[in-house]
């Protein structure tokens, strides 16, 4: 027994020691060397998700682990220690490498194109899939129309099947006229023709 509680005094005394290293880690790496902490850390992050990375393609200088990157960020807690503002930071980095340094494009002249086609794209395709689907339940569903003739009506048609089909039509015949109810009273079909096979 004493050597499993010796055990879980160690391992705990090891997770302890690692948390505090990890930790002390963790708060070195948030401030760059050098640096007071005359400013916001979450301002500054902000910053530099807004500016891209000048030699790593799509990556912001956030991510970025070179050294141009690293450089930037520096530059960006400078200032904001210094008292500059998100725009006046955003201005000198554009000043210095273009527009193209800013991950999102600035909001007027064409780059207002980037912003506004694909919101009209989209109000444009809920329309037209709304108007596709009240046409389409518009329609509704027509009756099949109703059965117009008699039985009357269909004697014609069903002595053209039965003489089709090469059957008896005297045995149709009543002294009324024809009735279609007495094709189930007819005699025996007569036998396939000699050469035809029964399967079929």
């Amino acid at each position: 027994m004493p050597i499993v509680i010796s055990c879980l005094v160690i391992i705990a005394l090891a997770l302890v020691a690692t948390g505090s290293v990890a930790h002390a880690q963790e708060a070195g790496s948030s401030s760059e060397p050098g640096q007071s902490k005359g400013y916001d850390e979450a301002e500054a992050i902000s910053i530099d998700r807004m500016l891209m990375c000048p030699v790593c393609p799509a990556e912001t200088i956030d991510q970025a682990q070179v050294e141009v990157s690293r450089q930037m960020r520096l530059i960006v807690r400078e200032m904001l220690s210094q008292g500059s503002s998100r725009d006046e930071i955003l201005d000198f980095f554009v000043g210095n490498y273009g527009a193209d340094i800013l991950a999102a494009p600035p909001k007027s002249g064409f780059n207002l194109l980037a912003w506004i086609v694909p919101a009209v794209a989209i109000v444009a395709v809920l329309v037209v899939g709304f108007l596709v689907i009240r046409s389409m339940t518009g329609r509704g569903v027509q009756p099949a129309p109703a059965a117009s003739g008699s039985e009357e009506d269909l004697a014609p048609y069903l002595e053209a099947v039965d003489r089709d089909l090469g059957l008896d039509l005297g045995l149709l015949a009543t002294p009324g006229g024809s009735n279609p109810t007495a094709r189930a009273d007819r005699a025996e079909i007569p036998p396939p023709e000699e050469g035809l096979s029964k399967d079929v």
